[in-house]
């Protein structure tokens, strides 16, 4: 007799298959029409877990409750903001607006030294149009510049964004305990000793990866800075801010911010390129050798290879932002695997051999020899 619950059974299938595609199609849509609302949880959630540290010492060293704490924490970082608006800022623009106005100075500079190493290459048999795209780069640079200054300005108009993002930091970092709190009380109890360890992955990859990047990012901007300042570098705050900010773009970010002082050091009155490079490559050895494995090696444990990959598909799914978080998110859900993989050994032990590892028989032997 043919089995006639088979075709419902499929039929059933599909329609969840259906409706579950449905549902992560609506969600996808969702997402992207409140992008902007994710955006400033991002960057709320990123300060967050640099600032929340900070409440835990003011309420265990200064016997401060809850509420003072966050209040003194939000109040000390708005001092060092408006700090750093107040001092950075100005110098920053006016370096900005200089080296604005003296770009066909430097293009023209640039310009001669690629027509004498066009020509050195052409000594070499090499054919004019595979060097097109290096004889039109100085033609390129105030088309660039332009793009920077856009983008600054875009930044400065984000006033709006500041505002809010001030605001969540200041109720996310009064209630993060209880929403971290209410989000593992939402897992059933059987699982909820998983959902805390978890959690506890996440805080450990994603806070201590951000809070060492920024302190890792400050000394290198800060070196960086002083360093081309002594060797008389020009805009020598702004190469250090940029140097500090691509920073955190582990291996790829450095080399961008040294382009800048590479090109500026081809002018008159200015160390040579190698001056530069030696300065680049000194930083960033201070960086690899001491700086990383102290603030980052217990954060992220990940291979070169591997950041690389996430920084680039982070790039394309979110551009600066997915950068940065690609590469904690890589740690987590590294930490999550092998979390698992633990959890399954222990679980499920070698055929023969308890949970610690030891062959029941060895361990009754060991046990008897104790009673002994």
């Amino acid at each position: 007799m043919p089995d006639l619950t088979k075709p419902d059974l499929t039929k059933h299938v599909s329609y969840k298959l259906i409706l579950f595609v449905a549902l992560l199609l609506l969600l996808v849509w969702f997402a992207v029409q409140i992008a902007w609302v994710l955006k400033l949880l991002v960057i709320s959630l990123l300060i967050v877990y640099v600032l929340y540290p900070m409440v835990g010492v003011c309420e265990a060293r200064l016997h401060l409750r809850h509420g003072p704490a966050v209040i003194l924490t939000f109040f000390l970082f708005l001092l060092i903001m408006i700090a750093l608006m107040s001092l950075v800022v100005p110098v920053v623009q006016n370096e900005i607006q200089e080296i604005v106005r003296d770009i066909p100075y430097y293009a023209r500079q640039i310009q001669q030294y690629v027509e004498e190493l066009t020509d050195y290459l052409l000594a070499f048999g090499l054919e004019r149009e595979h060097l097109e795209s290096v004889i039109n780069f100085p033609s390129n640079i105030p088309r660039l510049v332009d793009e920077v200054a856009l983008i600054s300005i875009s930044m400065v108009s984000s006033a709006v964004d500041i505002f809010f993002v001030l605001f969540i930091v200041f109720y996310l970092l009064y209630d993060f305990k209880s929403v971290r709190s209410g989000m593992i009380g939402l897992v059933p109890a059987v699982y909820r000793e998983h959902a805390e360890a978890i959690m506890g992955i996440v805080d450990r990859n994603f806070g201590g990866y951000i809070r060492g990047n920024i302190v890792r990012c400050t000394v290198v901007g800060i070196l960086t800075g002083s360093i081309l300042a002594i060797f008389g570098v020009p805009y020598a705050l702004l190469l250090g801010v940029l140097a500090g900010v691509l920073n955190i773009i582990l291996y790829i970010g450095p080399y961008i911010a040294a382009v800048p002082a590479l090109l500026l050091s081809f002018s008159p009155h200015t160390p040579s390129p190698f001056v530069i490079i030696a300065i680049y490559v000194t930083v960033q050895s201070i960086d690899a050798i001491v700086l990383s494995p102290l603030l980052l090696g217990r954060a992220v444990r990940l291979r070169p290879i591997t950041v690389i990959v996430c920084l680039l598909i982070g790039q394309q799914l979110a551009g600066f932002l997915g950068m940065i978080f690609s590469t904690p998110l890589a740690g987590i859900v590294r930490s999550l695997l092998a979390y698992f993989r633990e959890e399954e050994t222990e679980n499920n032990p070698p055929q023969g051999r308890d949970r610690q590892g030891v062959p029941p028989a060895a361990f009754r032997s060991a046990g008897r020899g104790t009673r002994k």
